[in-house]
């Protein structure tokens, strides 16, 4: 068939070629690589294939999600292998799992640890977004400041005290529905918002500027009795609620980790963030992260791998209120095992090792990824269009690494449509034929 045939093919069976083999579109990834970006009921199918992996990450998930030391929630597990054994797809099994099991956890993935602390911290602020970052933030800040007299008293009596021609009892008369109240719910949404309210009442533009320094003064001060007195931490956090949204460099200044001093914060704010989650009703906090052997990749100097060492073991031994599950090669665990051998202790509270798949489990990869593409109802134990003898050379010459595997059975399927008939199967000849030319 000619390329022009080829063409013509496509079009004349678009959405229809995968039919003769009982499926709705190609099932394998190209590029054989987890798709960090498919929907749960995708994930949930591609369950691990290796019993002992499958009861290893479920153990560590019922551990850590239903752990009943709540001052000491942490667990850390590692999950190591080769590369292209499947330890991505394993991280979002896992990111499934927790989501899927009857207690409310905020879980993070994030697909490399970066080259400073504060930057992995920064990717986990930016997982969870500007906007609502700035809302969990303010709704904290809000709390505080109407339920203490400490906080709200000063504001009030401020404008009471400014405005012509109106008495003080205006905010003494209990009066909440009062549309100078600057409390009603309207005004409540955000800083600016709140701030617009107050200013409105002041009837000069020193008054304004004055409220605006008193009102910052005590946000820095709730943010910084509720970050450990830290005034660093309360300044960024200020910045960051009150500065506008799209246009807002403290939030990318957080979230690139390149900020003064944040370097030295990691702690502190994680701490922060974990704070932040919990009072939104979340029990449990994951962070996943991939491609961990990027720190032992030569990426760093050793001076930066050391002080990246150090600062990630303080932070799991202050911080106890996470839990961590990162992928990297078994290589690279060993590499470093002999940077920081402290670390890598803490890093292995678990771990979960996976290993080249056997030609029994390679079946069941296929089976798995070729339900994902049959109607419902028509699941079924079965490989086809692949033969049992096809499968084991595919596994075979993809050296039993998932990830060729994958990225071969896509190949071999897109070629299957346009060279096999209805029913007919792809054979080891086949698969031999497409895969060594």
């Amino acid at each position: 068939m000619n390329l022009e045939e080829r063409v013509k093919q496509r079009i004349d069976k678009q959405g229809k070629r995968f039919e003769k083999f009982g499926l709705k579109f190609n099932p394998f990834p190209k590029s054989g690589t987890a798709n960090t970006n498919e929907s749960s009921d995708f994930t949930k199918l591609l369950f691990p294939i290796d019993n002992y992996v499958k009861q290893e990450i479920e153990n560590y998930v019922i551990d850590s999600l239903f752990s009943e030391d709540e001052d000491d929630q942490k667990l850390i597990g590692t999950i190591t292998g080769d590369y292209g054994t499947g330890k991505t797809q394993l991280l979002l099994y896992a990111k499934w799992l927790i989501q899927s099991l009857p207690r409310k956890a905020y879980v993070i993935y994030i697909n490399n640890p970066e080259t400073k602390l504060s930057e992995l911290i920064g990717a986990i602020i930016e997982h969870i977004g500007q906007e609502q970052f700035k809302k969990y933030l303010w709704e904290q800040i809000l709390t505080i400041l109407k339920s203490k007299e400490e906080y709200k008293k000063p504001l009030l009596d401020f404008i009471s005290q400014s405005r012509i021609g109106k008495s003080r009892s205006l905010f003494d008369s209990g009066d909440s529905a009062s549309e100078d109240n600057p409390f009603l719910a309207e005004n409540e949404a955000n800083h600016k918002a709140l701030l617009d309210a107050f200013l409105k009442l002041l009837p000069s533009s020193n008054d304004k500027k004055e409220f605006n320094n008193i009102l910052k003064r005590i946000i820095i001060q709730i943010l910084s009795l509720g970050n450990d007195n830290d005034s660093v931490i309360a300044n960024y956090f200020y910045n960051l609620i009150s500065e506008d949204f799209g246009v807002n460099k403290t939030w990318e200044t957080i979230t690139s980790g390149n900020g003064q001093y944040l370097d030295n914060k990691v702690v502190k704010l994680l701490n922060a963030i974990i704070n932040i989650i919990q009072t939104q009703g979340f029990e449990r906090f994951y962070i996943l992260v991939d491609e961990f052997e990027d720190v032992t990749s030569g990426r760093l100097a050793k001076k930066e791998v050391d002080n990246y060492s150090h600062n990630l073991r303080t932070l799991i031994d202050k911080e106890r209120r996470w839990c961590l599950l990162i992928a990297m090669t078994s290589a690279a665990l060993k590499d470093l095992r002999q940077i920081s051998p402290p670390l890598v202790d803490r890093l292995t509270d678990r771990e979960i090792k996976i290993e080249r798949l056997t030609n029994e489990q390679a079946k069941q990869v296929f089976i798995n990824y070729l339900n994902i593409a049959r109607d419902e109802g028509k699941k079924e134990h079965s490989t086809f269009p692949f033969t049992e003898e096809a499968i084991d050379f595919i596994n075979s010459k993809s050296e039993e690494l998932p990830r060729l595997v994958l990225r071969r059975a896509n190949f071999l399927l897109e070629r299957a449509t346009e060279i096999l008939k209805d029913e007919e199967e792809i054979t080891k000849d086949f698969a031999q034929k497409h895969l060594d030319d």
